[in-house]
Order: structure tokens, then sequence, then C-alpha cells
């Protein structure tokens, strides 16, 4: 009868083995870290993005003045008591409505499937005695207040839309033209026959 061999002991880990779980390791935490750099860089453009599209404190009063003070002139029932330019009252100060123009805008949104078709005329509200200055800065602005009032609607929801007063878009038509004027001379935005058509 043969001798019985010996079973073979288990091999002790070397030095080799040992050496590649250190790299495995490193790997490891290397990954995390570009994961959260790559997570940083995201926040950051985020950040730089919402500060350049938020209006500043002072455009915000600014703003709010100007519909406070276009809202109140609605009210007053003589026509009268819109605002000056320091949104106070103003006595005996007519406004003039000036027409800015007719707008078709057909929009697709691929992710509804759907299209707008919007057409309205859009006439402004101007002091009086701001009339000639407005003419003069729209003319000189015409296109690129068009292009921010196409630029509006485009980017409109349908809710937005199909709000009776038109609130929200009649604010950015507002903040936007003045601001392509370079000053806020136009008091109020006015819709005449506004449809709207979703597809």
């Amino acid at each position: 009868m043969a001798d019985k061999k010996p079973e073979k002991e288990p091999a002790a880990p070397d030095d080799g083995e040992t050496t590649e779980a250190a790299p495995r390791r490193f790997a490891g935490i290397f990954t995390i870290v570009k994961a959260m750099a790559f997570i940083a860089v995201i926040v950051v453009v985020e950040v730089v993005a919402a500060s350049i599209l938020i209006p500043s404190a002072q455009d915000t009063e600014r703003l709010a003045q100007q519909y406070v003070a276009a809202g109140e002139g609605h009210s007053a029932p003589t026509g009268h008591g819109e605002s000056d330019d320091h949104g106070k009252h103003g006595h005996g100060e007519d406004v003039n409505e000036i027409e800015m123009g007719t707008f078709n805008v057909t929009h697709f949104n691929p992710a509804t499937n759907t299209t707008l078709s919007i057409d309205f005329e859009l006439f402004g509200a101007v002091l009086a005695k701001d009339s000639a200055e407005f003419h003069h800065h729209f003319e000189k602005n015409k296109i690129r207040v068009r292009e921010q009032i196409i630029m509006i609607l485009h980017g409109a929801e349908s809710k937005n839309l199909s709000d009776a007063g038109l609130g929200l878009i009649k604010r950015q038509i507002l903040e936007k033209t003045n601001r392509a004027l370079g000053q806020p001379l136009l008091r109020e935005v006015l819709f005449s026959k506004f449809n709207f058509v979703e597809r």
C-alpha cells in the first residue's frame, strides 16, 4: 500500500495579493472623489445660472412698484391716477394706448406632442407725456422687443395662456419690453383679439 501523500496546505497569501488590494481601494476612493467633483461642478453651474436669471432686488422692487401702480391706475374711475416714475399717483395725467403689433406664434412641444397656435394684437399703455419718448425707443428697439415677446410666448404653458387675465404673460412682456427699451416707459400691456389653440 502506497504511503499517503500529505495534503497540500493552503498557500499563505504572499505580498503580491496585499499590494493588489491597495490599488483597488485607491481606485474606489478615486471614483468617489471624481463623482463628488462632478456633482460640485453641476451645483456651481446651477448657482451661476440662477444668479444670472434671477432679477436683482432693485429690479424686483422697481417692477413691483410698476405693477402696483398699473393696478391702481385701472381702479381709478376717471382714467387718471396713473403712477409717475416713482410709483406715486400723478394727477391729471392722461394715458395713451399705443399699438405694438400683431403676433402669430406657433410653437410645437415635443414632450406633449402638441402644437400651440397663438394670435393676438398687443397694445401698450404709456403716459401721454412719455408717448414721444416711448415711440422713439420703441422704433429703435422694435425687433428686440418683438423677439422678447415671441420668446415669452414660446416658453408659455397652456395654463398661463388660458388664464382669464393673462397676468403672468402680461407681467413678463411688461418687464422684458421695459428692459429692451432701457427705461420703464411702458405702464401696462393690453391684448386685443387674443386666441390660442392647442392641437
